[in-house]
């Protein structure tokens, strides 16, 4: 359990500190800490932390990858970039596709920062060649079609995919079953953030919205689009750094609706892990079927803060308490 938190909820929060360097850098600080709470608080990145799933890891080791395929040109930064995005990749096998475009615009921009980073990516790899060979007797036979209780990833060869199915996209983004946007309404400024990017560096722009695009199509495609018994888009863990970068770019643009939507999208995350991460899996409306009801019955469950004697109410507010300043004081400089 100590070695998954450390290499969980720590890589999260280690993601938090890059993401929060990169963007200081390109939007400036106020703007940062309101774009870095939205997307690591005001995401599944927090209850999944606190639960210890991968899903967490994944986005912070792209954070970290972002901060060093965008910020300066540093041999370092280029290889620690491909060994993040090497390990997001070993923790998640389909960020493979989030890593190849990664490595495909590097390849536009410069190709010596690409070779760099490619080079980073090894290690990771030879721990997934490691894997498989213990996992299957065969470093080239991938894990993810040799667990039998999953019939449907072990029959055939495409491992649970099929052609993408753009009819899911609506439950994908706006249902409350598991919808990006429901969940973390925080994402939608995101959209405003692709047209100001846009105009001020396109490369990057295309890049972040390449990403989100392919691994939307791939979330699509798998027949367990919706995650099992898990609240959000787990599955598109490894795009959110990028949608986050997007969305930051919308907060710089209209700052009062991006910390309006972030502190709606922290209160709705703060109430999956003081709740839980896991509501039933048939319920089709969780909100309504299952959290409301929990909060009307004080159905919390114990953190940190309750277990030193915080009262609940007091141990619920932390979360709150930086990003309600710091949106406060970024609104009054607007104005």
């Amino acid at each position: 359990m100590l070695f998954r938190s450390a290499t969980v909820a720590v890589l999260a929060a280690l993601g938090g500190v890059a993401f929060y360097a990169l963007m200081e850098a390109r939007i400036g600080t106020g703007y940062a800490v309101i774009a870095t709470f939205g997307l690591f608080l005001g995401t599944l990145a927090f209850p999944y932390s606190a639960a210890l799933f991968a899903d967490a890891g994944t986005m912070g080791f792209f954070a970290i990858a972002l901060w060093g395929v965008l910020g300066p040109s540093m041999p370092r930064r280029d290889a620690l970039a491909g060994l993040a995005a090497g390990c997001a990749v070993a923790s998640e096998y389909p960020a493979v596709l989030a890593c190849g475009v990664l490595t495909l615009y590097l390849l536009w921009i410069d190709r010596a920062r690409a070779a760099r980073f490619i080079a980073g990516t090894i290690p990771a790899a030879l721990l997934i060649l490691a894997n498989n060979y213990l996992t299957t007797g065969s470093p080239f036979h991938l894990t993810y079609g040799a667990n039998p209780q999953f019939p449907e990833m072990t029959t055939g060869n495409l491992m649970g995919f099929r052609l993408p199915d753009v009819g899911l996209f609506p439950a994908i983004l706006w249902s409350e079953y598991r919808g990006l946007f429901f969940w973390s309404p925080y994402l939608l400024m995101a959209a405003p953030g692709a047209v100001v990017l846009a105009r001020e560096d396109r490369a990057v722009a295309v890049l972040t919205i390449t990403v989100f695009v392919v691994m939307l199509l791939q979330v699509s495609a798998f027949y367990s689009w919706h995650g099992g018994n898990s609240i959000g888009m787990r599955y598109l863990a490894a795009a959110l750094p990028f949608l986050g970068l997007l969305a930051a770019y919308g907060v710089r643009r209209f700052p009062e609706m991006g910390a309006m939507l972030a502190l709606i999208s922290i209160g709705l995350m703060a109430m999956v892990t003081s709740i839980a991460i896991d509501p039933p899996s048939d319920s089709l409306i969780p909100l309504q079927a299952y959290y409301l009801p929990r909060i009307d019955q004080g159905g919390f469950i114990d953190n940190v803060g309750t277990l030193i004697g915080l009262p609940l109410w007091a141990s619920l507010v932390v979360p709150f308490v930086v990003p309600v300043l710091a949106s406060w004081h970024l609104v009054k400089e607007v104005r």
